[in-house]
């Protein structure tokens, strides 16, 4: 699909770009992937607060696994 050049510029979309069209009833809505992962951001906010990020927790249990397997403290090595 092509879009008129002063709609992308109004998207902030330089050259080809991804958009997502979303159907609703009061029509067709045109957002960026960036709008998008915004929102999705913003709606999953509430259900994060008070959490550490899953990917530092998921790393620290990998990291904390990984000492065990080696016999590692997992205190080493911090004077």
């Amino acid at each position: 699909m092509n879009l008129p050049a002063d709609m992308r510029r109004g998207l902030g979309l330089n050259g080809a770009g991804r958009v997502i069209l979303t159907q609703d009833e009061d029509g067709i809505r045109i957002s960026t992937v960036d709008q998008a992962l915004k929102r999705i951001r913003a709606l999953a906010a509430p259900f994060a607060q008070g959490r550490e990020s899953v990917v530092d927790e998921f790393l620290a249990e990998r990291r904390a696994e990984a000492a065990r397997e080696n016999g590692e403290d997992s205190d080493a090595g911090r004077d």
